[in-house]
């Protein structure tokens, strides 16, 4: 387990070596030969003393920036393909010192809105040719403190969240830790155990690069390049390896039985959600429109992911119940029966923060199914922890140490309970 901590991280600092601008900050140079080309959006909270500045240089005279508001008349308009430019561009907010801007130019701007958070969005455009090149530098800050003025209104809070969870899981890597090297000492070191140990560390690895990303964007606006990334894929490794654990509980893999049933279809179901996952992160990375605010869930990938988890849900079942069918023993009976509802539950818990986050407003809507995500995933994990811990489960986990059948019929299990 030390060395793949080791490798992750590695390159965890590789990532946050490189600096650069990709969040609240950008500071791009373009070439173009569209005629409207999308720059950046943000949420300005209610909160006074929001600005938006704007400094930059084009190639072409006539390039100018224009600036929408998320209202169905502005960006409904602009932000729709199936109008004309100068269609698009005349719909950009008719407030006074919200108007056209050169692109040759260097402008400050305050947004204000007291009746609740808008999403703005920032464009360049040349309806009369196209738009070229443009070196530009745009700067977006809200209203308030450290916590909040470096940040898009929907990512409020998101600092605060992965700060609280990053001590949750550092909690739990410890007490897996030092489980971890007590079972190796006296050679218990069950295998459930270590995929579960994996399973921590990954998780909370991308809870520490996800907070410090957050960290450093609140400070300069800018955040690590690549660092957001890498924490969500972390994520979702932890995701795919805590959803291979629960098979392998539910099919009862060293609890009632040594070997892996059906090895091919598990490699497959793994296989396929590996494969969606990855789909979905390129999507959202690289093929999903920016100006979006569409939930990862939502899109095309997101939703075929959902199918097959609701179908590995719906196998997870299955292979519970035969397991249980099976098992004589009273302990891991009573042990199936809680972990099979518990985990059920898990695998509904995203399809309900996919509703919620269809229900909820665009401006809340990251920090809100970011919140409901981080603490089911806590919740999940300190439960198998606490089912698998050593002073519960020494009744129904067998010493990792035994490997034939009739060793393992024969175990009493006191060498894993015993350990503690």
């Amino acid at each position: 387990m030390l060395k793949q901590t080791s490798i992750f991280l590695t390159i965890f600092i590789a990532f946050l070596i490189c600096n650069v601008s990709n969040g609240m900050v950008v500071k791009e140079k373009i070439n173009s030969n569209s005629n409207f080309v999308f720059l950046a959006k943000f949420c300005f909270s209610t909160t006074p003393n929001a600005s938006m500045t704007y400094s930059g240089s084009a190639s072409n005279a006539s390039t100018s920036i224009f600036i929408y508001n998320d209202w169905a008349t502005e960006w409904g308009v602009g932000g729709n393909s199936k109008y004309s430019c100068l269609e698009r561009i005349a719909a950009s907010t008719p407030q006074t010192n919200l108007s056209q801007i050169s692109a040759n130019s260097t402008r400050q701007l305050f947004p204000e809105d007291h009746q609740r958070a808008h999403f703005w969005y920032v464009v360049v455009a040349n309806c009369e040719s196209e738009v070229g090149e443009v070196d530009f530098t745009l700067t977006l800050l809200n209203g308030g403190g450290l916590f909040s003025r470096q940040f898009s209104y929907d990512e409020q809070g998101l600092e605060a969240l992965y700060l609280v969870y990053f001590f949750v899981f550092l909690l739990l890597t410890a007490y897996t830790a030092y489980t971890g090297f007590k079972l190796f000492k006296s050679n218990a070191f069950h295998p459930m155990i270590k995929i579960l140990s994996i399973v921590v560390v990954l998780e909370f690895l991308s809870v520490f690069v996800l907070l410090c990303n957050y960290g450093s964007y609140s400070h300069n606006g800018t955040g690590g390049k690549g660092a957001q990334g890498f924490g969500e894929l972390l994520d979702f490794a932890a995701q795919l390896l805590f959803i291979l654990l629960l098979i392998l509980i539910a099919k009862g893999w060293a609890i009632s039985r040594v070997t892996i049933d059906d090895k091919r279809i598990v490699l497959g179901v793994m296989g396929v959600l590996t494969v969606l996952y990855f789909i979905m992160f390129v999507w959202i990375k690289a093929g999903e429109n920016p100006a979006a605010t569409t939930y990862m869930y939502d899109t095309v990938p997101g939703i075929i992911l959902l199918v097959a988890r609701s179908l590995a849900m719906l196998w997870f079942m299955w292979c519970g119940y035969n397991t249980y069918l099976e098992e004589t023993h009273p302990a891991k009976r009573n042990f199936y029966t809680v972990f099979g509802v518990a985990f059920v539950a898990w695998f509904l818990i995203l399809p309900i923060i996919c509703i919620i986050a269809a229900a909820v407003d665009p401006w809340v809507r990251e920090k809100t199914v970011l919140a409901f995500y981080v603490t089911t995933n806590a919740f999940a994990l300190f439960g198998v922890s606490f089912l698998l811990s050593p002073s519960r489960s020494g009744e129904y986990l067998a010493a990792a140490t035994k490997t034939s059948s009739e060793e393992y019929s024969s175990i009493t299990t006191r060498s894993y309970d015993e350990s503690f």
